[in-house]
């Protein structure tokens, strides 16, 4: 049988290497986190400020032009004493034309105006960002 060259395995030296090795690789992850936690934060607002602008212009246009028609969903209600229903009788207004064209005209001016705002909050985002690459 033949003896096989034996070469000395320096542990220390290689368990200092891989302990460096590891506190590099932690050190990196721990700043790309430190990057993706301001990423979302920062992108996170900007979302946060773009859907409450949606959703309060949606609000408002779904106000403008609410026709009334929630009562339609109301329960009828029953005389206990005589066991006979009770009807009540809704009179749907209906608004004039005149109104109907207000309210649609406020609501295309208010919906320009949120457009215009985001496309121009979406111009000065990509121009004071600076690029970190």
């Amino acid at each position: 049988m033949e003896t096989k060259n034996r070469v000395a395995f320096d542990y220390d030296n290689e368990k200092a290497k891989l302990v460096k090795k590891s506190n590099l690789l932690e050190g990196s992850i721990e700043d790309d986190l430190d990057k993706i936690k301001e990423y979302f934060q920062e992108n996170g607002q900007n979302a946060l400020v773009i859907g409450g602008t949606l959703l309060g212009a949606y609000l408002l246009l779904r106000l403008l032009t609410s026709s009334g028609s929630d009562n339609e969903n109301q329960p009828s209600y029953t005389n206990h004493t005589t066991a006979q229903p009770v009807v009540h009788m809704v009179r749907e207004e209906q608004d004039s034309e005149i109104v109907k064209q207000i309210k649609a005209s406020i609501s295309l001016f208010l919906i320009s105006i949120a457009k215009q705002k985001l496309q121009e909050f979406i111009e000065n985002y990509g121009k004071e960002k600076p690029k970190s690459e």
